[in-house]
């Protein structure tokens, strides 16, 4: 291997730290986010090991990539390079790309989801009125006979199963 292409792993093993960090973070900000009462909260502990392991496997297959499987120590010190670089520099940027992302793509998203969501929900609310306003005559018709009949089979069940 030579020293360019040593440089150029190197290189590429800093900005996937810088990558990781800015993964993690929005993991971290994204979860901290989260209601106290919610499920993905109480088990944020579980969620952050499941991303750093993907994040190890992501980084072992670029290894695998880039240098046909070698690991040297570069590597990972470069990788922790590039997390301190996030830290250090990139971190506001990111955190800035991450606001815009949820202000222009997220939440339009999210908010038609609602809206299919209450148009549904005002379509059955309409159509469950419609029904009660067509049967109401025929409720008070029921509700006559089961008074009539409640008490025929009250006076049977009466002489059923009355104490000897």
């Amino acid at each position: 291997m030579t020293v360019n292409e040593q440089f150029v792993s190197i290189v590429i093993m800093t900005v996937s730290g810088i990558i990781i960090g800015a993964v993690i973070d929005a993991t971290r900000i994204y979860i901290s986010a989260l209601s106290p009462k919610s499920f993905l909260r109480k088990i944020s502990f579980l969620l952050e090991i499941v991303v750093w392991a993907l994040l190890g496997v992501t980084s072992f297959y670029i290894i695998f990539l880039i240098k046909g499987g070698e690991w040297r120590l570069v590597d990972p010190l470069s990788q922790i390079l590039g997390i301190f670089l996030y830290e250090s520099f990139f971190q506001p940027f990111f955190r800035f790309l991450g606001r815009l992302l949820i202000i222009l793509i997220i939440n339009p998203i999210i908010t038609i989801i609602h809206f299919i969501i209450n148009a549904i929900r005002t379509i059955l609310v309409l159509i469950i009125r419609i029904l009660v306003i067509l049967l109401s005559p025929f409720y008070k018709i029921f509700a006559i006979i089961k008074k009539y009949f409640h008490k025929k089979f009250t006076n049977v069940k009466k002489g059923i199963f009355k104490k000897r």
